[in-house]
């Protein structure tokens, strides 16, 4: 057993999996839910009549609705962040000024903030990322959904069970 000292000393930075929209998923559930209820008409009907259940257009139908889920798992990636060590995220704030209520915009730093917390060593480049952010295909919520997993990961503690102590 695993000494409550030695537990401690083995933490290690918490992870995320950002999932970021890339491809059109409405259209994609739009796919699979045909292929669904096509595959589910066709098994019906081949039980009614008491047939072999894996004909050729079973098979066919089968085939599209593995294509269709495939594609639908396609239009989401999930990008793995980390949180960042206190020194490093306090440096990254470090030079940007409030706003008269005393806020920080995180769209000032969130590209430097994505390439730090990166795990994946190819996501880790600043320039990158501020093209990306630039495109018009990233809507604010895109850009605040980041924010908000930035923030979780980096600011809020997770509280786990609690006891009645």
């Amino acid at each position: 057993m695993t000494s409550l000292r030695a537990a401690i000393e083995a933490k290690a930075r918490r992870t995320h999996k950002l999932p970021i929209l890339v491809g059109d998923a409405l259209a994609a559930t739009k796919r699979v839910a045909e292929a669904t209820e096509a595959f589910q008409r066709h098994m019906a009907a081949q039980a009614e009549e008491g047939a072999e259940s894996d004909d050729e257009a079973g098979q066919a139908l089968r085939e599209e609705l593995t294509a269709a889920m495939e594609a639908h798992a396609q239009t989401v990636v999930l990008v793995e962040i980390q949180a960042l060590p206190s020194d490093e995220w306090d440096a990254i704030f470090a030079p940007i000024e409030p706003d008269a209520d005393g806020e920080i915009s995180l769209d000032e730093c969130r590209a430097v903030l994505m390439a730090a917390s990166c795990t994946d060593p190819e996501l880790q480049d600043v320039v990158w990322w501020e093209q990306q952010f630039a495109r018009p295909e990233w809507s604010k919520g895109d850009k605040l959904a980041i924010n908000n997993a930035l923030l979780e990961l980096n600011h809020h503690a997770p509280t786990g069970p609690l006891g009645k102590g």
